[in-house]
């Protein structure tokens, strides 16, 4: 037994001490670490693992895609406190910044960072060893103690467990008495310096390889605690048998096609350029479709540098097609370009250059004509109410090649359908019609609340914005320090309410004014007047509570920002059923962060305020703002998961494309649509612009229908643009469910595929940025025992990708 336990310990010795030195040795390679503090990478990352960055090289691009080190304001952090996070980089935007975003988390990070602000990029994994020392610096003394007792008990059964071998002699096998001594002396090959049998080391050297061990891991623990990082990291890297590596990649190949021009013909070599600095490339599919139907085809497949191949396009109609390639690396990661949109022409052709969905001011319009010939053409460009034929002359007839500009600010803000056309003597020839393109000469609308004669410590700012035509893209919140020039932006928010916390114990005191922004999608702005000579005052005490969510399941964080020139005592988070003066102390912190969790499964159902006070050392007290009307709901039917796979044209809402809804449990499926039982049911898919329910461009929602009957599965945020400016599009579709068991719990997973697009074809657009949709469920749907399911949304599990 005890021969077992030391090897036993030996093995956990050798496992953890594996770890601190996979966690050290890449500092000789200029590399550093820092210990995971939060959770919004899990189920992939957990807190306590412990991330190696390497310094990002100056001539090298931000890796765009990539998990990043990057230094993270005060400004930016809710609780006022800077700090360092690791996180991906979903898209750069066009004034050189950069969009971050944790992978389990549903929206991107608030504020964009600048390439000065990276510190490095994630290069390797190493799992849990930095969990002590996450325990030290974050007082969960507990845990520590029990880690340490385990590892204690291990280190005397490793050095302390086994003595040296048995032999023949030592009463361990029956040897007799007469045994003792052979080996002993000159001619027994006994230790003639004295030592014990077999080498066996000294108390003392034991006692020494002990401490020896002990010190490392207290290095580690200690070292662990003053590296923290409150980072979200998304990579992967094996931890099996305790082996260990660099990922191959840590980011998808970079790709563009180039343009072959607005038309072809003949054949045409159709050209990609892709890279990738860490795995290199595997291959590059180079594919065309119809615009009509958008069903791609491949030419080729390159697998080497240029990645290119001929187009005889003598072999396709002509007319309107997309183009694309798609790169993939060594490691099976895959970037897709935006389509092309090019024109076939092999005979005479009139084409039309899309001047985009939404336009304003001036907009060139040129017609481009194809085989030509020796011929005089005249062309002029026409327009119509989207959706009619009633076309109109907007440029008059010239003779080509001919620029046209629509100067939009004299037609009305509204839809137009736009072609060109071509006539050379009795013939008379038309390009395809441009459809839905939105002219908005009209500036958004927009207020700010006026926040108060006196501001401090953290608080909100809350703008409201709206547009009739394009939609509003987004509202800058700024403030002005009096005496000075320029307007700071405090925050850019991009969906309805445009509401921003900002800490404004992060500004020196004194008087300030603000405003806000608003800007549509066609690129008009807004501006408010300035909320002038407001004071921001923090040299007495504040506190703020955040908004812990609109449901509340489980445990629940509750968190508030305090400040006070004075000094805190404590802060007491409260909470109280809605509308009433019960409030109930869930947790008194004394200092910062002034959080806690709070087992929302202990009270009832329903809605609560919830709010925060602040003692400070001259016994003041200062009661924040309440929070109220969030709801508690722990029914045990709920919403588990959403799911979007692509079948068709990647970020483009298409047949093939399946979305799938899984519930917590079974669901009684006559609850979700009537009479139902499971099997294939013809259903129809809807999509709508959010601006057409108030939520905004980037909110597009699907939801399910079925033709005389109710479908009750609620409604999808897609958090993303796939349809046009006001616009709805339904789609054909066949709803089916099935029972799935997940940790041994029965559930049901309803699954839609999608079909052929039933109306509004042209509306649809794509949208390829990586999103984590929500659904919000029904309490229609309820399980076997007539239980309704819960309100609460679920955000979509798994790594942030491209839906549809």
């Amino acid at each position: 037994m005890r021969f077992i336990a030391s090897i036993a310990s030996r093995l956990y010795l050798g496992v953890l001490l594996s770890l601190a030195l996979f966690a050290v040795l890449p500092a000789l390679f200029g590399w550093h670490g820092t210990v995971v503090q939060s959770g919004s990478m899990e189920p992939h990352i957990s807190p306590g693992d412990v991330v190696l960055a390497a310094a990002l090289n100056p001539e090298h691009p931000v890796p765009v895609g990539g998990v990043v080190e990057y230094h993270s304001p005060a400004e930016a952090e809710p609780g006022g406190v800077a700090k360092t996070r690791l996180h991906r980089i979903v898209a750069a935007n066009t004034d050189g910044t950069f969009v971050t975003a944790g992978d389990a988390n549903t929206t991107v990070d608030s504020t964009p960072i600048v390439r000065d602000q990276i510190k490095g990029q994630a290069r390797l994994l190493i799992p849990a060893v930095g969990l002590p020392g996450l325990w030290l610096g974050s007082g969960n003394l507990s845990a520590l103690a029990l880690w340490s007792v385990i590892t204690l008990v291990a280190v005397v059964a490793a050095v302390f467990g086994v003595t040296g071998r048995s032999r023949p002699g030592d009463g361990d096998d029956g040897g007799s008495p007469d045994d003792e001594g052979d080996d002993s002396g000159p001619d027994g090959g006994g230790d003639d310096d004295g030592g014990t049998d077999d080498d066996e080391p000294s108390p003392l050297q034991k006692a020494g390889t002990a401490m020896g061990i002990v010190a490392v891991l207290v290095t580690v623990v200690v070292m662990g605690a003053s590296v923290f990082s409150s980072a979200a990291f998304t990579a992967t890297t094996a931890n099996a048998a305790n082996s260990f590596g660099t990922a191959l990649d840590w980011m998808p190949p970079s790709a563009v096609l180039v343009n072959p021009g607005p038309t072809v013909k003949g054949t045409v070599a159709l050209t990609a350029e892709a890279s990738d600095a860490e795995s290199g490339i595997r291959n590059v599919v180079i594919q065309y479709a119809p615009a009509a139907t958008g069903v791609y085809v491949t030419l080729c497949t390159a697998v080497s540098a240029p990645y290119s191949c001929g187009w005889n396009t003598a072999a396709v109609p002509d007319g309107a097609y997309l183009l694309r390639a798609t790169a993939t690396d060594k490691s099976g990661l895959t970037t897709t370009t935006e389509p092309i949109s090019t024109s076939v022409a092999n005979s005479f052709a009139v084409s039309l250059p899309d001047p985009g969905e939404v336009v304003r001011g001036n907009v060139n319009l040129s017609p481009v004509l194809s085989n030509a010939g020796p011929g005089t053409y005249t062309v002029r460009v026409e327009y119509a109410a989207a959706g009619t034929t009633n076309w109109k002359t907007l440029c008059p007839n010239q003779v080509a090649p001919s620029p046209c500009t629509w100067a939009t600010a004299t037609y009305s803000n509204e839809s137009y359908d736009l072609r060109a056309v071509a006539v050379s003597g009795g013939t008379t020839t038309y390009s395809p019609v441009l459809p839905d393109i939105l002219v908005d000469s009209q500036a958004p609308t927009v207020a700010l609340t006026d926040p108060g004669a006196t501001i401090r410590g953290t608080a909100n700012f809350t703008a409201t914005a709206a547009d009739a035509v394009s939609g509003v893209a987004q509202v800058q919140v700024q403030y002005l320090r009096s005496g000075t020039s320029t307007w700071v932006t405090m925050c850019a928010v991009e969906e309805s309410p445009h509401t921003c916390r900002f800490d404004t114990t992060k500004l020196a005191n004194g008087q300030y004014s603000f405003r806000a922004i608003a800007t549509d999608d066609a690129g008009n702005t807004a501006t408010t007047s300035a909320t002038s000579l407001r004071t921001v005052d923090n040299t007495v005490g504040s506190v703020s509570m955040e908004d812990p969510g609109a449901y509340l399941t489980g445990t629940v964080a509750l968190q508030a920002a305090a400040n006070s020139t004075a000094g805190i005592t404590n802060v007491r988070l409260q909470t109280a059923p809605a509308g009433t003066t019960t409030w109930t102390t869930r947790c008194t912190v004394g200092t910062a962060p002034y959080s806690c969790a709070w087992n929302s499964t202990a009270v009832a159902d329903g809605l609560y305020d919830v709010r925060a006070i602040l003692l400070e050392s001259t016994g003041k007290e200062t009661i924040s703002a309440t929070v109220s009307g969030r709801r508690v709901d722990n029914s045990p039917l709920r919403a588990a998961d959403i799911q979007a796979t692509n079948g068709g044209v990647l970020g483009r809402v298409d047949a093939g494309d399946t979305i799938s809804f899984s519930y917590s449990q079974q669901v009684n499926l006559a609850t979700v649509t009537p009479g139902w039982n499971g099997a294939a049911l013809p259903v129809t898919v809807r999509l709508r612009d959010g601006n057409l329910l108030g939520q905004g461009n980037a909110v597009d929602t699907l939801d399910v229908q079925r033709a005389g009957s109710t479908v009750n599965l609620g409604a999808v945020n897609t958090k993303g643009n796939y349809v046009k400016n006001r616009k709805t599009v339904t789609l054909n579709g066949t709803m089916t469910a099935a029972p799935v068991t997940v940790n041994g719990i029965p559930r049901t997973v309803v699954t839609v595929t999608v079909g052929a697009v039933a109306s509004g074809a042209g509306s649809l657009r794509s949208y390829t940025t990586p999103v984590n949709m929500a659904w919000t469920p029904t309490a229609a749907v309820t399980n076997a025992a007539g239980v309704a399911s819960s309100l609460a949304p679920a955000t979509e599990t798994g790594t942030l990708d491209r839906d549809f």
